[in-house]
């Protein structure tokens, strides 16, 4: 392949017929370009012949395959192998190039080097068969049901052939590729993962230390809260007791979040442990309200119980139990006006019992009940009288209730209020 070869581009995408061009004189080739079928035409008959036609199929006013068929009919540029660029995306693809006398198909999209082996391989083929005996033929075939009749000679048609079987490799290669690069994607991904969770076990490990030591100081000061609150004196001073009321009331709320982040930091660690007992629901019911209520009658509100039976017996954790209707008691009351109404019922249904608060208040948008049982996640409901929340309670009270074979859900409107409803087994005779 002596001297500087010649290739026409025929392509009607400027972008593309650029960068194609652009591609072709890195390597010292000689390039025309035409917009479609009829500009090349037109530059075939005016320019000199070039050694080799890089064709689009798809263009206005003439089409690849029409712009094919044209040069194969001329004498004069017969010789000249054209390469079509295609997607190869239909078999019928491959016929129609065959009809259209094309030499060689490039699949879309293709790598530089992949172009400058087959133009090479063309190049070379081309040589060689300038010395070789003309092998012109015609030939009708059936093809999905249809009669196509072929214009290229028993070498194009080898050529075609190859052309396709050689692009189906490059693709395979690329798919290879792309499957060594997902594998090793994979590989990284569960190295992150398995780092991500040994992060994530190392908080949650600083997170229960944290709140441990902070759980006894707190719970001294609460404790001399209540001794200097009972030492007051008849005659203290005007304010004094709603002082340390307001401290008794922040300390607690202090102690429940800590509380939070202790039961947290145990669930996922895989350490949240059950010790089941015997009891009656109704009592435990009675008193799980009555020391929850302070909050609720600073506020004036009501609390309604409404049980469907006085006795009901369950196997379950007396103290995991309370700190579940600490918990939803708690919300009632913090997310409620004064002089609201908060409503504990007790169903029984079959081989379960239904516990539900139901409370009046600011209720949760529908997009955002996703969030309640997520960790460190909060709505964008504020309590009314700026209680403060973990974001943590409600996770530690899903696991609690499905660690004891129950389910809890949520039903909520906006300006009506929540109600949260668990189930839990009953004792079965």
């Amino acid at each position: 392949m002596n001297g500087i070869k010649k290739i026409l581009i025929v392509e009607d995408s400027p972008t593309q017929a650029m960068k194609l061009q652009m591609t072709l004189e890195s390597k010292e080739y000689q390039v025309f370009h035409g917009e479609n079928g009829i500009k090349a035409l037109e530059i075939l008959e005016t320019k000199e012949i070039p050694d080799l036609i890089i064709s689009d199929i798809i263009m206005p006013e003439m089409d690849g395959y029409a712009f094919c068929n044209k040069v194969k009919a001329n004498e004069k540029f017969r010789d000249i192998p054209v390469i079509l660029l295609t997607q190869l995306s239909n078999p019928e693809d491959v016929i129609m190039g065959l009809q259209a006398g094309a030499d060689n198909f490039i699949s879309k999209p293709y790598t530089e080097e992949f172009l400058f082996e087959r133009i090479n391989d063309i190049l070379l083929n081309q040589e060689i068969r300038r010395r070789s005996p003309n092998l012109d033929i015609a030939v009708e075939i059936y093809f999905g049901g249809q009669k196509y009749k072929l214009n290229s000679n028993r070498l194009q048609i080898l050529d075609l052939l190859l052309s396709t079987y050689y692009n189906a490799i490059h693709k395979n290669k690329e798919l290879e590729d792309k499957n060594e690069e997902l594998k090793r994607l994979h590989k990284e991904l569960k190295r992150n993962n398995i780092q991500l969770k040994k992060l994530d076990e190392e908080k949650n490990h600083l997170l229960g230390i944290a709140a441990h030591d902070l759980r006894s100081p707190l719970g001294n000061i609460a404790g001399y809260i209540d001794l200097l609150e009972y030492s007051l004196p008849e005659n203290s001073v005007d304010g004094q007791e709603e002082i340390f009321s307001t401290l008794k009331l922040m300390t607690n709320h202090l102690l429940t979040m800590i509380s939070d982040v202790l039961d947290y930091s145990k669930i996922t660690a895989g350490k949240l442990s059950i010790s089941k007992e015997e009891f009656d629901l109704i009592p435990f019911l009675d008193q799980a309200i009555k020391l929850n209520n302070i909050l609720g009658a600073k506020k004036k509100i009501l609390v309604h119980k409404e049980y469907d039976s006085r006795t009901i017996l369950l196997n379950a954790d007396k103290n995991k139990l309370k700190q579940v209707m600490d918990n939803l008691l708690s919300n009632a009351f913090k997310y409620s006006e004064m002089h609201t109404n908060v409503f504990v019922m007790v169903k029984q249904e079959g081989a379960k019992v239904i516990i539900t608060v139901k409370d009046q208040g600011k209720g949760i948008p529908k997009d955002e009940v996703g969030k309640l049982f997520k960790p460190f996640t909060t709505t964008s409901v504020k309590s009314t009288a700026g209680e403060i929340s973990t974001g943590l309670g409600l996770v530690s009270v899903k696991k609690v209730i499905e660690t004891h074979g129950g389910e809890i859900w949520v039903e909520s409107e906006v300006g009506q209020g929540s109600s949260f409803s668990f189930s839990l087994p009953l004792i079965t005779s």
